[in-house]
């Protein structure tokens, strides 16, 4: 073959490929657009992206697996380490930049994307080319592709194993493999892809393939086991059985749930989800609570139809679908939120459009579902526009300089705390603050957080093994005032004043160790 035919066989091939795979590149490129508009280089302020930030920089270190954020540099034994490892790996190249690690999850949103999409075609054919207008532009897809947080990763990974997993189905083995090694580590991404591993055994039962289960459950437990070694050695640490069980997961030592509780919690849950949070989450444009609510009761009986119309054709979709439900009804309803019904939204979506494709076929009005694809898109279009308004005039006081740009007054005044201590406080010196993660992160001090006690000698204690604290005025409910006022007033002459901002007034306190 000739050089010149040669490259005309590279481009007709080319050619066919971006043609076979137009209108998957249409949105991504339609979600790329979308996630720059609503593109935060503002730190997430609930605190787990710092402790990932953290342990990210431990593995990078050659640390091993800890919080040095702690001034005991505990091995840490609460999140998995799937995501921190990933994350080490971009901080070995470019160091610990969030901006750059946002633009990763960026990335990793766009992966997802097509995973969503060739999931789809094995599910819907041509159809998911309706659906994924509604994918892309949904604002809570948007919003998780820019904070370093662990729903982005593992939805990525999950939906890879699933791709894969049916790819396998059809005839092509070896697909089997990199599903378990993508089921795996969704796993250590966060631990309820116990749920995912869960349901690539029972299928492979159900199907009698013993030769890929037995090479599944060997590639999980090749992982599984050392890490379970490592934790039970380290003693005091707390599992997700033990807060799964409590009536309170922020203090599992009190009383568990009984039967009574378990039922409550189940019923509690499925009404907070399917008439709120999902929703919320499909339609989030709507801020009126009856409204969604409404929506919900629209929504709900279209969904269970769709998903027991794909019964009829029963994979691995739904059996992760039911066991993923089953795992957040469960969980406690004190943390409860979109972040736990991310992961299954795509599949949600897809039983809602089989829903009204076969509701359409039985009432004989076909414009139904482009017409509920019209509406939702322009919606969620009006939701976007609406965030972005005010994102792109935080981001432009962003490259102006204004680091902390967009912030609620609080947490402005928090981190503008914490770049004090950074110039102002001693290396070596330990801070109690309420969220030390972020101290740790932004200014390289080690912290621990006060302890949720009322017990007066307990917190005096934790005061005695700091050297200074950040006495906080967070709007979001807090202790901080109610705990360590008391310590405060009956030991005057043991604190000064150091550093304290506008109000609301945030103080450093150095503690001086002089009791009365």
């Amino acid at each position: 073959m000739t050089a010149s035919a040669r490259k005309m066989q590279n481009f007709q091939s080319d050619s066919t490929f971006f043609h076979r795979n137009r209108f998957l590149l249409i949105f991504l490129l339609i979600y790329l657009v979308l996630s720059v508009f609503l593109f935060d280089p503002k730190l997430f302020t609930g605190g787990d992206n710092a402790v990932y930030v953290n342990l990210a920089q431990a593995i990078a270190n050659g640390k091993g697996y800890r919080d040095l954020y702690l001034p005991d540099e505990p091995l840490h034994t609460h999140y998995p380490f799937g995501f921190p490892l990933l994350l080490s790996f971009f901080i070995l190249l470019f160091g610990p930049n969030t901006i750059i690690l946002k633009l990763v999850m960026l990335l990793i949103g766009l992966g997802s994307v097509c995973f969503m999409y060739k999931t789809g075609e094995l599910l819907l054919k041509d159809r998911i080319n309706i659906v994924m207008p509604y994918f892309v532009s949904l604002p809570v897809f948007i919003k998780y592709n820019h904070w370093i947080l662990s729903e982005m990763p593992f939805l990525f990974f999950s939906l890879g194993a699933l791709y894969f997993f049916m790819k396998a189905c059809e005839g092509k083995t070896i697909f089997y493999y990199i599903s378990f090694i993508f089921a795996t580590y969704s796993f250590f991404i966060r631990t309820a892809g116990i749920t995912l591993i869960v349901s690539l055994m029972v299928f492979l039962i159900l199907k009698r393939q013993y030769k890929c289960l037995i090479i599944c459950l060997l590639i999980f437990l090749a992982v599984f086991i050392p890490w379970q070694i490592r934790m039970l050695s380290t003693s005091g640490s707390v599992t997700y059985i033990d807060q799964l069980l409590a009536m309170d997961p922020f203090d599992p030592a009190l009383r568990r749930i009984g039967i009574l509780d378990f039922l409550a919690r189940v019923c509690n849950n499925f009404i907070f989800y399917f008439f709120l949070i999902i929703p919320k989450a499909m339609l989030s444009v709507i801020q009126s609570k009856t409204l969604v609510s409404i929506i919900g009761f629209l929504f709900m009986p279209l969904i269970v139809i769709g998903f027991i119309i794909r019964m009829k054709r029963f994979s691995i979709l739904e059996l992760y679908f039911m066991l993923s439900l089953l795992l957040i009804f469960i969980w406690p309803q004190l943390w409860s939120s979109e972040r736990y019904v991310f992961p299954i939204m795509p599949f949600i979506l897809m039983y809602l459009f089989i829903a009204l494709y076969w509701l359409s076929h039985k009432i004989t009005l076909k414009f139904i579902v482009p017409g509920v694809v019209t509406v939702v898109v322009l919606l969620n279009i009006i939701a976007i526009s609406i965030y972005s308004i005010g994102n792109v005039a935080n981001n432009i006081d962003y490259i102006k300089g204004d680091k902390w740009a967009g912030y609620t007054p609080d947490f402005r005044h928090f981190f503008e705390t914490i770049e004090w201590t950074k110039d102002n406080v001693p290396e070596g010196k330990i801070i109690m603050a309420r969220k030390p993660e972020f101290v740790y992160l932004l200014a390289k001090h080690k912290s621990f957080i006060y302890p949720h006690t009322s017990d007066y000698y307990k917190l005096k204690d934790a005061v005695l093994r700091s050297d200074y604290i950040i006495f906080d005025k967070f709007y979001i409910p807090g202790k901080v005032q109610h705990l360590l006022l008391p310590v405060i007033k009956h030991n005057p002459g043991m604190f000064e004043i150091v550093y304290e901002t506008r109000k609301p007034k945030f103080f450093v306190l150095k503690v001086l160790r002089e009791t009365e």
